[in-house]
């Protein structure tokens, strides 16, 4: 069967449209005959790129990065492993204020809806399944106070749509656990139902505010801006639902596009976002809202080689913080800052 094509208009193809432009003859001089159809093709593709260059959308200057106002970090340090077993597909990651030595880590699509204690070293403490809560797609979790009840909450992000075709998302709030035991152990979730104001959304990162509760969602994308999206005041109860405020958009200074997780500093002063490649760092005040924050220039820090780059979370009682890879027995890397 013979299979007919469209030939390629010459504009799109560099040396082709390039042949089709006509010069004078003005390069036969004292460079002799054999010079000068190399000059003539040079001359043609200097002239060629400024037309080619529009129709293929032009070069976009990258987002600026700060210099000033940033953490003094050393170089990323494997600090340990995750244990081998039940947390395979690590995709978010945050530190506890009631153990302030303790991260909770969670799987990404695939798994149950349930979390784990790990140590700084990666060292299995605890499990928990949360009630009341589906896994469809978990992607990051967060800390940030409870509401009106008071105390340190849980923030676990049902918010990935690799298809973008969900209709609907989840944010379930646990209460963080007054104690780590080693057996099996379930926590009760507050449901909160989230959609978009404007369609379905991939996203990989969820932020809360550490004073006013605030929930912030930055959606991840493969080239382009990531949208902001906001949720000034949560709400309360067993059940709810919430649709998201739009804020604002974000575009990585470097490397990937796809932010794929974020913290918040304990003490609100800053907020780390992370890539596959890259870790940024966007300096807040207190009367900032995260989306205000995001808005600024980040400083740029440093990070581990890893293989699938997902989650970050600060340290408690500083400046350091940690990353995680997906995988089995995945390493975990600290990074030691001092405050800007």
């Amino acid at each position: 069967m013979m299979i007919q094509t469209t030939p390629m208009p010459a504009w799109k193809h560099p040396s082709k449209f390039a042949k089709s432009l006509r010069f004078p003859r003005l390069f036969r001089g004292s460079r002799g005959p054999a010079a000068a159809p190399r000059a003539r093709r040079a001359a043609r593709l200097a002239l060629a790129l400024p037309l080619l260059l529009p129709a293929c959308g032009g070069a976009e200057s990258p987002p600026e990065v700060r210099s000033t106002g940033c953490p003094r970090c050393a170089e990323a340090t494997p600090v340990g492993a995750l244990p081998k077993g039940p947390i395979d597909e690590c995709s978010g990651a945050v530190a506890g204020r009631a153990h302030p030595d303790v991260l909770y880590v969670h799987n990404d699509s695939g798994d149950d809806p349930r979390f784990f204690a790990i140590g700084l070293g990666g060292a299995l403490r605890s499990e928990i399944e949360v009630a009341r809560a589906t896994a469809i797609d978990w992607e990051e979790v967060a800390r940030g106070p409870c509401g009106a009840e008071g105390g340190d909450c849980l923030f676990f992000a049902d918010i990935g749509d690799n298809d973008g075709e969900r209709d609907g998302y989840a944010i379930y709030r646990v209460r963080e656990p007054d104690t780590l035991d080693a057996a099996p152990r379930t926590e009760l979730a507050e449901v909160i139902s989230l959609s978009y104001p404007d369609g379905s959304h991939d996203a990989e990162t969820l932020l809360v505010h550490p004073t006013t509760g605030a929930i912030t969602v930055v959606t991840k994308v493969k080239k382009g801006s990531a949208g902001i999206y906001e949720l000034p005041a949560p709400p309360a109860g067993a059940q709810s639902s919430a649709v998201l405020v739009a804020a604002g958009s974000i575009k990585a200074p470097a490397g990937s596009p796809s932010f794929t997780s974020g913290d918040v500093h304990p003490d609100g002063r800053g907020v780390l976002l992370r890539t596959s490649s890259h870790v940024f760092f966007y300096p807040m005040t207190p009367d900032q809202t995260v989306a205000q924050a995001l808005a600024a220039p980040p400083c740029l820090l440093p990070v581990a080689d890893e293989e699938q780059g997902e989650a970050i979370a600060w340290v408690p009682g500083g400046w350091d913080y940690v990353t995680i890879s997906e995988g089995e027995k995945a390493p975990l890397h600290r990074v030691s800052c001092e405050a800007p």
